[in-house]
């Protein structure tokens, strides 16, 4: 498939949301773009959030708070497919880019932006609240042309943080599909491409899966072939985001500049693997000429920092010299196994992402295989669709790239792209069920790094049930996310949906039938007009300011990550008491949580409470002043729950009988 071919392919895709789905074009084609960029692992969990005016604009934005780095994304459409973009063109897109950070750090961008409801208001405040901690700000320019001469920039600013300037255009999205279907090798032919051979030392009597080789790589090489490969260089499975974020990487930084010829001293080096390798002897010394395969698996943010400086005025890359180990595992199925654990070992300079850390978690591999094996429930007719969950970042990339024709509608036809799961995903469905919105509002890779705890602590089940029930929260999200959308509140869409998900959670005590949402693919009316309710709720309650709380709305997205934030918001849901029995899981329904004996003696114990005893406890409690507003709200809430013949969660009993043994203490009689 050449670049024309491809890039046909990839705009009908676009044009297919845009016409069934009513996606705007512009925003489209910049996800499409942003998953390709996703997949190499340079940039982290970018937002659409498009903005225009004379001067300044963004499509997109992505901030990371641990390590207080910005991205703004830019897309501009040339009048033709593939057409010629030149430098003033991408110099133009970079200045609204840079006016629009510029204009939003001191307030003037706010002046023409007449709807103070509009979602581009939450990118204002957030870089109007962090203008003081960035360390880091990117630009990207995407573009559906071509540009080949533009030179990406890199560099300090007298503000003190980083800045640089980069180009995605179509060729190097289709380098990147090339590289990730296989099509094009990382062959690396030291003296044909680089004029070099690199003298090594070759381990001898190690382990009989593995070659084992050191050697000295010239940094100018190294700068090169990174530029070449980009992302792709590094390992797809652990992956960092390769920016200056660190301290480690500022000292990498002064070295290259300041004392270059001290690098090889200064600098643990880098690790990588390779499949084959191609070696010559001259006068008893060893020189590796070719490499097959080549990925560096530790040290990603060492190559990136040699590449992005080479090009800067003073940097001399002639004295740099790094240290580099190469691991050769020609078999391909133990080269799976072998080089996670390369790059999990190894000893790193920057710490790797938990996300990428647990691919290979029996959990994640269970979910994997139930997701490529079960159907997605069609009605009486044949089912064509199945959810696929990504174990392994840009796996779905991976897997769809090398197929063509028949093989590749196949796929997509099986594995739409709308029904594609990656970890970060599953982490944030399941916190919010379990009722830990403020986790989920705190950014992905904070969440799923607690999720991995909370996995390897409890260790869960991965049963059909309790797939199916995992990608019926996934559908819920959606439909979460749909009906607030539509309500065009604003912005803080992402909390939104996160604590309305977490509401329905509490309101139906984790006990909503999700096993009818797996079997119909979508929610029920009920669910829709409860989500509808809750909007309101919500949306007051994280933008206006509160009494326990005092937050102000311009910092929602720090209200919306403290424990407190969902704390007093449970306490309004009193008045969703009220359900429909048809929406709750039948009583035999299989539970996704395992109760103890002791815990469902606790239960009964609740539950064998009158509902008359309840209510006499709630009126008790009102005319002799006794127990808190809440607790008489809960007592009557129970005696409703009795009335309905509902079950009692294990929390909702615990907090009952707590409640009823205070009351007895402070002289109620039980009836």
């Amino acid at each position: 498939m050449d670049i024309k071919e491809f890039t046909a392919n990839f705009m009908e895709g676009v044009n297919v949301s845009v016409e069934f789905e009513g996606a705007d074009k512009q925003e489209e084609l910049t996800r499409s773009f942003l998953e390709y960029i996703e997949d190499t692992g340079e940039i982290g969990f970018p937002e659409i959030c498009s903005f225009k005016k004379t001067g300044a604009a963004i499509n997109a934005y992505d901030y990371n708070d641990e390590n207080n780095s910005l991205d703004l994304f830019l897309f501009y459409e040339p009048e033709n497919l593939l057409g010629k973009v030149n430098d003033s063109k991408i110099s133009d897109c970079l200045n609204r880019m840079m006016r629009f950070y510029n204009e939003a750090k001191d307030g003037t961008i706010e002046k023409s932006i007449a709807d103070k409801n509009d979602p581009i208001m939450e990118v204002v405040e957030l870089i109007k609240s962090t203008k003081n901690e960035i360390d880091t700000l990117r630009l990207y320019v995407l573009t559906s042309g071509i540009n080949d001469s533009f030179v990406p920039y890199n560099d300090e600013i007298d503000d003190g943080y980083i800045y640089s300037q980069n180009v995605w255009d179509m060729q190097r999205i289709y380098q990147q599909y090339k590289l990730r279907s296989g099509k094009e090798k990382i062959e690396i032919d030291f003296p044909t491409m680089y004029n070099t051979e690199l003298q090594c030392l070759r381990l001898t009597n190690g382990n009989p899966d593995v070659d084992g080789y050191l050697a000295i790589i010239p940094g100018l090489t190294l700068a090169r072939i990174y530029k070449t490969y980009q992302q792709t260089l590094l390992e797809k499975n652990i992956r960092t985001f390769l920016q200056f974020k660190s301290k480690v990487n500022r000292s990498i930084r002064t070295t290259l500049k300041e004392t270059p010829d001290m690098f090889f001293s200064y600098n643990n080096g880098i690790s990588t693997t390779a499949s084959r390798i191609l070696t010559k002897e001259v006068d008893g010394a060893l020189y590796i000429t070719n490499l097959y395969d080549w990925q560096i698996v530790n040290g990603g943010q060492t190559t990136a920092s040699i590449a992005s400086m080479s090009s800067e005025k003073g940097i001399d890359l002639s004295k740099v010299y790094v240290p580099m180990k190469i691991s050769i595992i020609s078999d391909a199925e133990k080269s799976k196994q072998i080089v996670p654990n390369i790059s999990l070992y190894a000893n790193s300079q920057t710490a790797v992402k938990e996300s990428d850390f647990s691919s290979n978690d029996p959990y994640l591999v269970k979910l994997e295989e139930y997701s490529r094996s079960i159907w997605v429930p069609n009605g009486n007719a044949k089912a064509t669709t199945k959810w696929y969950f990504e174990r392994t970042r840009g796996q779905y990339l991976d897997e769809l790239s090398p197929l063509t024709g028949l093989n590749e509608r196949t796929f997509k036809q099986h594995y739409p792209k709308s029904h594609k799961l990656s970890k970060t995903d599953i982490a944030k469905f399941i916190a919010c069920w379990e009722q830990k919105p403020e986790m989920v509002c705190k950014g992905a890779e904070k969440n799923y790094k607690v999720f991995v705890e909370n996995i390897k602590k409890n260790k869960p089940e991965v049963t059909e049930t309790y797939y199916k029930r995992l990608i019926a929260k996934a559908i819920l999200f959606s439909e979460i996310d749909k009906i607030v959308k539509e309500k065009n509140l604003g912005g803080y869409k992402s909390n939104m949906n996160s604590y309305i998900l977490a509401c329905i959670s509490a309101i139906t005590h984790k006990s909503l039938n999700l096993d009818y949402i797996w079997e119909h693919q979508t929610i029920q009316n009920e669910v829709k007009q409860l989500i509808a309710a809750l909007v309101p709720m919500v949306w007051k309650h994280i933008t206006e300011p509160t009494q326990k709380s005092n937050a102000q709305s311009a910092n929602v997205n720090e209200w919306t990550k403290k424990t407190e934030c969902w704390n007093t918001l449970k306490t309004q849901l009193l008045e969703f008491n009220e359900l429909p029995e048809s929406i709750m899981l039948p009583l035999d329904a299989e539970s996704e949580t395992i109760i103890s004996p002791a815990q469902q003696e606790l239960i009964s114990k609740a539950w064998n409470v009158s509902a008359d005893t309840w209510f006499g406890l709630s009126k008790w409690a009102k005319e002799h002043n006794e127990l808190t507003p809440l607790d008489r709200k809960m007592a009557y809430s129970f005696g409703m729950y009795k009335s309905s013949n509902k079950v009692f969660s294990l929390k909702q009993a615990m907090t009952g009988v707590k409640i009823l043994d205070k009351a007895k203490e402070k002289g109620f009689m039980e009836k």
